[in-house]
């Protein structure tokens, strides 16, 4: 269904609302899909995109003008990176459309991925299961 690298529309959950008691998301929003994993074939990791410049306690990267326009965002625009929903695609009812908006370069998404898995060795990685 999703390809890792590309920008969908989805009900991101925060942590923060997670923690707040809420169970979905308050709106659609672009999220990027960073892995899927041999071990959970059917589920993916969605990452999300503000336009908003996110908080200096928040792991963060910047998305340039070329993969804004790759991955039809506005820019400038930012990709949260220490927290995530995990959803099972077989379950999944909060993608706006099943059609990506578009996707990021290969090595932005290496870019993408290394700063994760420094967030998981860390502990700065936050899991918001929507399975």
């Amino acid at each position: 269904m999703f390809n890792a690298g590309e920008v969908v529309r989805f009900h991101y959950l925060w942590k923060r609302q997670v923690d707040a008691g809420e169970e979905s998301g308050r709106k659609a929003r672009p999220v990027c899909v960073v892995v899927r994993t041999p071990a959970v074939p059917g589920a993916v990791f969605l990452f999300a995109i503000t336009s908003q410049v996110p908080p200096e306690d928040r792991l963060f990267l910047s998305i340039s003008q070329i993969e804004c326009r790759r991955a039809g965002l506005d820019f400038p625009c930012w990709i949260i990176l220490d927290e995530y929903n995990r959803v099972e695609l077989d379950k999944a009812f909060d993608f706006e459309t099943g059609r990506p908006l578009g996707s990021f370069s290969p090595a932005f998404l290496k870019k993408i991925a290394g700063i994760v898995k420094q967030a998981a060795a860390s502990r700065r990685l936050a899991a918001v299961d929507r399975s």
